[in-house]
């Protein structure tokens, strides 16, 4: 007998992934593990007819059994398939496609295809197209594969998620996938002890501010196991405004800890976070049980990591304006307005001769003065001294927040009490996968 087999706690990913795996392997048959994720436990309750797949118990009791070739998908750690231990060490030959990094549990394979996608669904479905010349599912079918893309990429939405992802969900609907039923399963719904176990995230939840990223951190004894705790955290996340949070939760009666990682930045991959706690995930969503361990401690740790961790973070030098348009402050605003207009810019820092700012003047600050007759005093009489800059070395993520709160287009750039470059709102949006570029910081001149 072959087999199609899938990490513990199987979600919609993985099952979606298994479903195409068996279009690929006709013969083989796909048993669940002995546990899946609760939306997918109701979910195959409803949609049995179309993707009956029965769990290792009954796999167990199949009698002289001999297994030829083993598919493995959406993983390849062995603690994670231990429920089918046994049959993967008889397997002649085991195949694996996977979208998570290698580590050093992963299982002796005689094929693996890693891919490099938001969701393992999305490298199937690929390769199904591909190798049959065609992907042909029916609608029901298409409503899984676009559950497995939306739920393991947060609606195309996660760091990770790329357009290969979007191009199959594409296809997906074009086939009829039924996104009120995608909605109904990724819809968060909280029972009442899911409610409490929430509020008191809300009301124990630390922020902690890294590089200019706003992390928060929860912690959380828990007096009985709750499902669906990675939706508690990304909800509590969205509504703290976090750009990663940690969410460290323990049990009343015994040891151990479970790790809930989420992350809205391409620059806090939290699959390496997790992976230094024996976890994994994706670097927008990860996780790690840790058997024997202290919650205060490993939330210690945790924050350990972060702090100590080389982090990649853009900075305001890698993003920032070189060729700077100031005025000196001894003009006149009618020439101040001229030079504007030539220039094309609607405003500009006020430098003086020794390159030091000293204030910031505006087309909408030489109207005004227009309207009252001023156009002929100097600008320095007319400009605005409080200014509000950053400095080359700043995280992007504080000016592009200082930006958006103060309402603001440019950004002065500032070191050692000169003018060196601006930051405008066009520089803050650019590309995130723009490299970092060496830069020479000197000080700008009035023009």
């Amino acid at each position: 007998m072959d087999l199609i087999l899938s990490h513990h706690r199987t979600d919609f990913d993985a099952f979606a992934s298994m479903l195409l795996a068996q279009k690929l392997f006709p013969q083989a048959r796909p048993f669940l593990p002995g546990t899946v994720i609760y939306k997918l436990r109701e979910f195959i309750s409803l949609f049995r007819n179309t993707a009956d797949f029965p769990d290792v118990s009954k796999l167990r009791k199949i009698k002289g059994l001999e297994i030829g070739t083993a598919v493995v998908v959406d993983t390849r750690k062995r603690h994670q398939v231990k429920d089918f231990a046994p049959f993967l060490n008889q397997a002649k030959r085991v195949v694996v496609f996977d979208h998570h990094p290698p580590t050093a549990d992963d299982l002796d394979a005689y094929e693996v295809e890693i891919y490099s996608f938001g969701a393992n669904t999305t490298g199937l479905a690929r390769k199904l197209e591909r190798d049959a010349g065609t992907l042909d599912l029916t609608p029901v079918e298409a409503t899984i594969v676009l559950l497995g893309i939306y739920a393991d990429t947060g609606n195309l939405t996660y760091p990770g998620t790329t357009a290969e992802d979007a191009l199959v969900v594409a296809r997906m609907l074009q086939m009829g996938a039924d996104l009120q039923t995608v909605n109904e399963y990724l819809r968060p719904y909280f029972d009442p002890a899911q409610r409490f176990v929430f509020r008191d995230m809300l009301h124990s939840a630390r922020e902690i501010d890294i590089e200019g990223y706003k992390i928060v951190l929860t912690l959380q004894r828990l007096a009985k196991p709750i499902q669906g705790l990675s939706i508690l955290v990304a909800q509590a996340g969205d509504m703290l405004g976090a750009d990663a949070i940690l969410g460290v939760f323990g049990a009343e009666d015994r040891e151990g800890v479970q790790l809930v990682l989420q992350s809205h930045m391409p620059e806090i991959n939290v699959a390496e976070l997790a992976h230094r706690f024996g976890g994994g995930g994706h670097p927008g969503a990860a996780a790690a049980n840790i058997p024997q361990a202290g919650l205060e401690e490993t939330a210690e740790s945790l924050l350990a990591f972060m702090t100590e961790a080389p982090w990649p973070t853009t900075k305001v030098r890698d993003r920032m304006t070189l060729e700077v348009v100031t005025l000196p402050p001894d003009i006149s605003l009618s020439e101040c307005a001229d030079r504007m207009n030539r220039r094309g810019v609607g405003g500009a820092p006020v430098v003086d001769d020794g390159g030091r700012m000293v204030g910031v003047i505006s087309m909408r600050d030489v109207e005004e003065a227009g309207q009252k007759g001023l156009l002929h005093i100097p600008i320095k009489g007319f400009m605005k001294h409080k200014v509000i800059t950053v400095q080359p070395e700043d995280p992007l993520v504080s000016a592009r927040k200082i930006i958006s709160s103060h309402n603001v287009g440019h950004l002065p750039v500032v070191s050692n009490g000169s003018l060196v470059g601006i930051l405008s709102r066009s520089d803050v949006l650019r590309s995130n996968g723009r490299d970092a570029r060496p830069v020479e910081l000197r000080p700008v001149a009035a023009a």
